[in-house]
């Protein structure tokens, strides 16, 4: 294999993905009827009962009252929301900040997801998730 052509085409590639990024801006955000759409496209049977979207717009945390035991977790990647629906058992740990709370998940493919937060919504989703993640230890200690 030949260096200078693996060189220019890593250049062309470069070159070719900075074009595009800056031809088609992707400048959306999720919001709270974005969220709710694609989490019912995911899910039908999905009660909605409350929506936390982060400061950069591209994460969402959905409390449930349907299914029971489960969160809806949506992150924006691109133009697609990627939507998934946590148990207890898929988050890890919780790490509470200033203004952030970063999940660790028991998933390869997207092992850490941190969340930037006003304060009084982030008081809401740190009491959201306690409540979420207690039901697992108590479950552990009965």
């Amino acid at each position: 294999m030949d260096l200078g052509l693996t060189l220019g085409s890593l250049v062309a590639i470069v070159i070719l993905a900075f074009l595009a990024s800056k031809m088609f801006p992707n400048k959306g955000r999720l919001d709270e009827e974005r969220v709710s759409r694609n989490l019912k496209r995911y899910e039908p049977d999905v009660d909605i009962d409350d929506i936390f979207i982060d400061a950069t717009g591209k994460y969402a945390l959905v409390g449930l009252k349907a299914p029971a035991e489960s969160l809806g977790l949506l992150r924006l990647l691109g133009d697609r929301v990627v939507c998934r629906l946590l148990t207890a058992a898929d988050i890890r740990s919780v790490f509470k900040d200033h203004a952030r709370i970063t999940l660790v998940l028991n998933d390869f493919t997207q092992p850490e997801i941190t969340l930037t937060m006003s304060n009084d919504t982030l008081k809401s989703v740190a009491d959201l998730l306690d409540a979420f993640t207690n039901k697992l230890e108590s479950a552990h200690a009965a």
